[in-house]
């Protein structure tokens, strides 16, 4: 499993580079970047920072209360698994929308959260293997690159 700051670095340069993109194409329209337009790009930053965290979890709480750093499953659900993943897109969909009432800043920061959720999959898929993407429909875990490395 790749460390925290490692999750946190791949989802913050593939992300830099898409919101740097983005508001190279806001400039290059004509359209003027307000700060609101900053502060939404900030909270889609953050909102997919902490998706990238958000399976590990558990490790904090088996850490403090058991003394170790099992962190694959909060009860019987694996949180490495897309069914947490939804779970954590439709939090932040919630979360977001309660605060702004805007259905689409909600949106937005619920598909970074998401984003942020599936890139931690696929990092812990290409460093330690087998994961639990299809839980509770396929019990076992596998990985999706296996194949690519045979």
């Amino acid at each position: 499993m790749p460390y925290p700051p490692g999750h946190l670095l791949f989802f913050t340069f593939c992300t830099l580079l898409a919101g740097v993109l983005g508001i190279a194409v806001m400039r290059f329209k004509g359209t003027v970047v307000q700060l609101s337009d900053v502060k939404h790009l900030g909270l889609l930053f953050a909102a997919g920072n902490l998706g990238s965290l958000f399976p590990d979890v558990p490790a904090l709480w088996n850490f403090f209360i058991h003394g170790n750093l099992k962190h694959v499953t909060i009860g019987p659900i694996p949180t490495h698994s897309l069914l947490f993943g939804l779970m954590v897109f439709f939090f932040a969909v919630t979360l977001v929308y309660l605060i702004c009432r805007e259905k689409a800043k909600a949106m937005s920061v619920g598909l970074f959260a998401g984003a942020g959720f599936v890139s931690h999959l696929m990092l812990d898929d290409l460093a330690a293997g087998s994961i639990y993407y299809l839980y509770p429909f396929h019990t076992e875990p596998f990985s999706v690159f296996y194949s690519f490395f045979i």
